[in-house]
């Protein structure tokens, strides 16, 4: 059944079922501590409508952020979306994140962007070239999924507060080389159905890959986290908690893998 209604934009349908914005935003911000002040600049690579910069530049006026994607569709979606106020704050570039060279506080490579990467040489290629654009006491924060499930095949799905039915479905999966396909579809209330909404050929990096890559790199020290943030303290301060323990993760679970330069800001 169809009703002539508009379908709602795909981007917007991918930030409602995957994306937590505005809770990214301030773990990305909490990361640096609650005694460093001043403008901060924010890199989302891979960022698509870049969800997570608009987020991060709603939290503080003097906040920045740098949108680098080879959509122009998706970063015509961001600009539409912005805030009024804070088109002067993020700025968007149309070119490969290889070619970026933006100067940001942190960078962020999350919805398991470095995974389009299938080359080791060239993972860590962009993870040098990420290095040199932060500043002292900048990190980069990039997510994985991984674990007893990660290379099964299947769907699951998740019906969406307007009543959209939304599919994640991991089509194949290759053990011998960590390549998966991966595909989203959005059942609509009206009938409507957008199949392949977005169809993603990756290379699964597991966490110690990542890490070893970004040491290479030139990144000082890794850590791995498990949630966004640990807790709020009593002035509404977020503190965030690294993994110690391997049986602290799930038996399948998504992880924010956080370089720093070790440098003192």
């Amino acid at each position: 059944m169809t009703t002539g209604a508009p379908i709602p934009d795909r981007h917007e349908l991918y930030e409602r079922a995957v994306q937590s914005p505005d809770r990214q935003a301030r773990f990305l911000r909490a990361l640096l501590g609650a005694d460093r002040s001043g403008a901060i600049t924010l890199g989302e690579d891979f960022s698509a409508a870049g969800a997570i910069a608009r987020a991060f530049c709603a939290l503080d006026p003097s906040h920045r952020a740098v949108c680098v994607d080879l959509d122009q569709e998706a970063l015509d979606r961001l600009t539409e979306m912005l805030e009024p106020g804070h088109q002067d704050a993020l700025t968007t570039r149309c070119i490969d994140v290889f070619d970026a060279h933006d100067p940001v506080d942190i960078l962020a490579t999350l919805n398991f962007s470095l995974c389009e990467i299938h080359d080791r040489d060239r993972l860590v290629k962009y993870l040098r070239n990420a290095r040199e654009r932060l500043g002292a006491g900048g990190y980069l924060v990039a997510d994985l999924y991984g674990g007893l499930d990660a290379m099964s095949i299947g769907e699951s799905e998740e019906v969406l507060a307007d009543g959209t039915r939304y599919v994640w479905e991991q089509r194949s999966a290759d053990p011998l080389t960590g390549r998966v396909v991966n595909a989203m579809h959005f059942h609509l209330p009206t009938g409507e159905s957008l199949r392949d909404a977005f169809l993603y050929d990756w290379r699964l990096w597991t966490i110690p890959e990542l890490r070893d890559a970004m040491t290479e790199a030139g990144f000082r020290s890794t850590e791995v986290h498990d949630r966004l943030g640990a807790a709020i303290d009593e002035d509404g301060v977020l503190h965030t908690l690294a993994v110690t323990d391997p049986d602290e993760l799930d038996e399948t679970y998504v992880v924010y893998i956080v370089a720093r330069t070790g440098e003192t800001p």
